[in-house]
């Protein structure tokens, strides 16, 4: 039955017994769980606020460094996003990043979009492979070959989309969409697999750079993917987002319109380029997978009553708590969508009521980028959106109905209304137990660097820790390399564990720039803390014959880690939730990452697997990687 929006997970909680029922057992359950995975971090959190004291304040200066060492790590990926004045729209959103493993090797590797010199140089073509880098192990990279692709690719998508075992990448772009499969560590391109129309179908949908191509017509431009099991059988489907209407062979310029209805394209009285207001967005689309890296195009099913926005970011997170994926789009310049799972994939928009389309004002934003954690550890996913400059990085707290804003109660809004930010996220750099915030930025008009416009092309990009309702303090690395003082234009950003330390490190893609590979040699905050534990959550070997199916990477898997704490001390839980899909045109680590702080061990791990099953694992040590099977439990344990 169809569920209503307004009766989604964060309306139905009741009181539960709570810690009682998250008894330990070496043995898993076969039952959903009767306890949503935020009531019983919820219960821990209620239980940390009832003993006295609180946290202590902490300098803003931590010891150790996040620099940028790309260099001489071989790392010479340089994006290309056009000409250095972008005249078109095209050139001024960069390109993002995705990790995934090549091989099966267990070390991370990096892929990158890449666009061309001008709109002019793709269409004579030869257009811009998507460019790969292979990890030794210890974050140190050489250049491999690319697919052999031809075009300007913007998003990627990493995830076992064919249910094999290992890591396939899907690229997007302005004109294409493509899937890479993964064999034997190669990447391999797959046509004919229902990712895009053939031009019998959609005339001029596809561009191919060389091509003749008749005017008028603007390709499909596709900006961030999300990988996502929709209607949980266990196959991975694809969440499109989509752009705007762009012809090749004749952009706008200086102004959109005609006549005395003509609309100059200008920024604080400077001449920009056009967009995307007064252009033509395009409608996001979802494609069901089908096995075998095959999909259908289930839009009007799926999105049924979508409009059509520019969107830019697509992530994927349990919103509501009820065991199923959820999706939110940040779009550029009108309402973001937060898709609500109906439990079959249809996706329905609730993001007015929830209170996550528009600003505090009821004012719609330019999302850029968007991120998921529990901030407060309640239980409860919360969310970071990026903005347009003047516009400021917002942060909504997971409430029991919808979501609560926090921007500027915590005081982010002054911090980060200045700035234009792109990739996103919220990762617990030093290990303490909380969230860092980070932000890629950098503005979108080269003009910003004339006088008077209160910004610049280039800036800084933004970390802060983020500590539930305390007030957000900005963090600061000494160094010419550190991350947060190095001034760039930045784009996407992706998080992973690049040297097997297990840190998770930050690679952030800039426009028309080299990327940064900023490895975390961030102390601890305290004596005695800085411990980690890294999850990998996998599906069964033998995949249930009927739905629900935990799909084969583990997505959309949630976990629980309830770390031992001293006599005395607060207890707190930790949440979270296997995605790869956040920040900005990119895809991050499929590994979970926990900061444990002083605490060497945790009391126990419940697992709640898109299947439905829980399995509860007992107490151990921190300071390891651990690989989960589903209905194994650990298979894989091991140190740094």
């Amino acid at each position: 039955m169809r569920r209503s929006p307004s009766r989604t997970r964060w309306a139905s909680l009741g009181a539960l017994g709570l810690l009682a029922a998250l008894g330990c057992s070496d043995e898993p359950s076969e039952a959903p769980p009767e306890i949503p995975a935020e009531r019983i971090v919820h219960a821990i959190a209620e239980e940390a606020r009832s003993l006295p004291g609180g946290p202590s304040a902490e300098p803003d200066r931590p010891a150790g460094s996040l620099d940028d060492v790309a260099a001489e790590r071989g790392l010479d990926y340089a994006n290309r996003s056009g000409e250095p004045h972008k005249p078109t729209i095209l050139g001024s959103n960069g390109a993002g990043a995705a990790v995934l493993d090549l091989g099966t090797d267990g070390d991370l590797d990096l892929a990158f979009g890449q666009g061309g010199e001008s709109l002019e140089a793709l269409m004579a073509g030869p257009g811009a492979d998507v460019e790969v880098f292979e990890n030794d192990g210890a974050a140190r990279f050489s250049r491999r070959s690319g697919p052999g692709l031809s075009g300007w690719w913007t998003g990627l998508a990493a995830g076992d989309v064919d249910g094999d075992g290992d890591a396939d990448l899907v690229a997007a772009g302005y004109g294409n969409l493509v899937l890479l499969e993964q064999d034997g560590g190669v990447l391999l391109p797959r046509e004919g697999r229902g990712l895009f129309p053939s031009d019998e179908e959609v005339p001029g949908a596809r561009l191919t750079p060389g091509a003749e191509r008749e005017p008028g017509r603007a390709p499909w431009w596709a900006t961030s993917l999300a990988l996502f099991d929709g209607d949980r059988d266990g196959t991975l489907d694809l969440y499109v987002g989509q752009y705007l209407e762009l012809d090749p062979l004749a952009p706008p310029s200086g102004a959109l319109g005609e006549g005395a209805l003509d609309l100059p394209c200008t920024w604080k009285g400077l001449e920009v380029f056009c967009g995307p207001r007064g252009l033509v967005p395009q409608p996001d689309r979802v494609l069901r997978g089908l096995g075998r890296g095959s999909f259908e195009d289930v839009s009007a099913r799926w999105l049924p009553d979508h409009v059509a926005g520019y969107a830019l970011a697509v992530g994927t997170f349990d919103a509501d708590g009820d065991g199923d994926t959820d999706l939110y789009v940040a779009n550029d310049s009108v309402p973001n969508l937060m898709l609500v799972n109906q439990g079959d994939g249809r996706l329905s928009d609730v993001g007015l009521q929830a209170g996550v389309a528009l600003n505090q004002d009821g004012v719609a934003q330019a999302g850029m980028g968007v991120a998921f954690g529990d901030v407060d550890r309640d239980g409860k996913q919360d969310l970071a959106v990026t903005n347009f400059s003047g516009e400021p990085t917002e942060l909504y707290f997971g409430a029991e109905v919808g979501f609560r804003p926090r921007t500027h109660a915590v005081g982010l809004g002054q911090a980060t209304r200045r700035m234009l930010s792109w990739g996103v996220n919220l990762v617990d750099l030093d290990a303490d137990g909380e969230l860092e915030l980070f932000t890629a930025n950098g503005h979108v008009y080269p003009q910003a660097d004339e006088p008077y416009t209160g910004t610049s092309y280039a800036q800084r990009d933004g970390l802060w820790r983020v500590s539930g309702d305390a007030p957000v303090r900005p963090i600061e690395l000494p160094g010419e390399r550190s991350l947060t003082s190095l001034v760039l234009g930045s784009r996407g950003s992706v998080v992973a564990d690049l040297d097997g330390d297990l840190a998770p490190d930050l690679v952030v893609t800039t426009i028309d720039g080299p990327a940064v590979l900023a490895l975390n040699r961030l102390a601890p905050r305290s004596p005695g803390g800085g411990h980690r534990l890294a999850i990998r959550c996998l599906g069964p070997e033998s995949p249930a014959e009927s739905a629900p199916r935990t799909p084969a990477d583990g997505r959309g898997t949630r976990v629980i880690l309830v770390p031992e704490v001293a006599e005395g001390e607060a207890p707190f839980a930790l949440l979270g939730e296997v995605r790869t899909a956040e920040s900005y045109q990119s895809s991050s680590t499929p590994w979970l990452h926990f900061g444990l702080g002083r605490c060497a061990r945790y009391e126990r791990i419940t697992i709640l697997w898109p299947s439905g099953r829980r399995e509860d694992l007992p107490a151990g040590a921190a300071d390891r990687r651990l690989v989960v099977r589903e209905g194994l439990g650990i298979v894989s344990e091991e140190e740094p």
